[in-house]
């Protein structure tokens, strides 16, 4: 401890606490290790609220996407078909219960339930189809209308 005199000087006084130099240390980097763990932990206390708000966010954003394209395929043209809003408010009011919207959605319009990316797949799988169609392998066609053009 240092302290100043009231003619001015400065004296000096060792305080301490009973501890060697050995304990001492001993309890310095104890504090320290302490200290940094609790910094540690509460950065990874706070960290995991932040992993668990961005998937849930995550979740409930494909969530959305998901009953969007259902409207969008199930109920065409319908009120429900691309109003965001409303779906959000589904996939809200569902948190933790997504099987009883999935099970009520399937049974209100009667079309099962898919993922956004996998109605994306059926939609190509039937212009395929179609292109599929319109293409004569045989080439029958084209002997039909010579024939036509001979008589």
């Amino acid at each position: 401890e240092i302290s100043l005199s009231s003619v001015g000087i400065i004296t000096t006084k060792l305080i301490t606490n009973g501890e060697t130099i050995v304990q001492a240390t001993k309890s310095a980097r104890n504090s320290k290790l302490l200290r940094w763990g609790t910094i540690i932990g509460s950065v990874l206390f706070i960290g995991g609220f932040l992993v668990k708000s961005y998937v849930e966010e995550r979740i409930f954003d494909r969530d959305t996407q998901r009953v969007l394209a259902y409207y969008k395929h199930a109920a065409a043209n319908s009120f429900h078909d691309g109003d965001e809003r409303q779906a959000r408010y589904l996939v809200w009011k569902y948190k933790g219960k997504k099987d009883a919207l999935w099970r009520r959605l399937e049974a209100k319009y009667g079309v099962p339930v898919k993922h956004a990316w996998e109605w994306d797949d059926e939609e190509e799988d039937g212009s395929k189809d179609d292109d599929e169609a319109a293409e004569d392998l045989d080439g029958e066609g084209e002997e039909d209308e010579v024939k036509g053009e001979e008589l």
